[in-house]
């Protein structure tokens, strides 16, 4: 399938995933929201591993691969849902989604060159995201508004989120040759979990991971699990097509579909300009589509 179409797929996944994050996080905390949606995918990648064929071998020597991707992926997701609950989504997700800007320059270093208008297309697409962020990051937002703005934590946390995907991601495609694209997530999902439970761990007493603190929260995070892996495993199947680092640029988007239904939903404003930057960012994916 085109990479760039994949990455479609994973926008409208995240996009809607990372809307729902906000509401869980700051009930729950972002750790433990990521440890239910982190195990909740595994269950799904297993269930559906186990009806379509064998699980993978480990293959000691390529391991590192699933490893870093669920490790990055799992502390990428606990910075973002940090961020979610600390600012607001119209700040927060267009930021996160400025990753490709690293994505991109890791696959240079490794050997990729794309095609002058596929530069072009990935160009706007990131500009299109820069322009969402500043833009939004004018827009008056309730919980900001309570803390006095959007605070230093929540921009170091989406910062660090955009680099821990585009790591993610990265090791992602080249583990998909190897393992397949659903047993790479789901290796991952194994490392990611541990990371996570491990993060929870060492939080305070009182927030030491217990199935029963989720209550109400477990049918949302079940669904958020099936979008996050349906999202990554459309990423990492770009693995095997070529300039996989397209795919990676197009699920970027994925911060306009969150502003979209934070819009939608939530009534958080959107200026012309952002509506601009999400026209951008639509176009640099469609031509990245061609």
């Amino acid at each position: 399938m085109n990479p760039a179409l994949l990455g479609a797929i994973s926008a409208l996944a995240w996009g809607t995933h990372d809307f729902a994050a906000r509401f869980p996080s700051r009930q729950i905390g972002a750790s433990h929201a990521v440890f239910g949606v982190t195990l909740s995918g595994l269950v799904w990648l297993s269930l559906w591993i186990a009806a379509t064929g064998p699980f993978p071998a480990l293959q000691p020597p390529h391991l590192w691969l699933p490893a870093l991707t669920g490790i990055s992926f799992a502390l990428a997701t606990i910075w973002l849902f940090a961020a979610l609950a600390a600012g607001p989504i119209a700040v927060v997700a267009p930021i996160v989604g400025a990753y490709p800007t690293y994505a991109v320059a890791f696959a240079v270093i490794l050997g990729a060159r794309p095609a002058l208008a596929d530069w072009l297309a990935m160009a706007a697409v990131v500009l299109g995201v820069v322009v969402v962020a500043r833009q939004g990051d004018r827009a008056p937002d309730r919980a900001v508004s309570e803390s006095g703005g959007m605070g230093v934590p929540a921009l170091i946390y989406a910062v660090l989120a955009g680099l821990g995907f585009a790591c993610a991601m990265t090791a992602g495609q080249h583990a998909a040759p190897i393992y397949g694209e659903v047993e790479a997530t789901w290796l991952a999902r194994f490392f990611g979990l541990a990371t996570v439970t491990l993060a929870c761990l060492a939080g305070p007493r009182r927030r030491k991971p217990r199935l029963g603190r989720y209550g109400r929260w477990w049918l949302l995070l079940i669904v958020m699990g099936l979008l996050d892996s349906l999202a990554l495993s459309a990423v990492i199947m770009a693995g095997h097509a070529p300039q996989a680092e397209i795919a990676t640029v197009a699920a970027s988007s994925f911060g306009a579909v969150t502003v979209i239904l934070a819009r939608i939903f939530l009534k958080e404003p959107v200026t012309l300009f952002q509506w601009a930057g999400i026209g951008l960012i639509f176009v640099g994916v469609g031509v990245l589509s061609v």
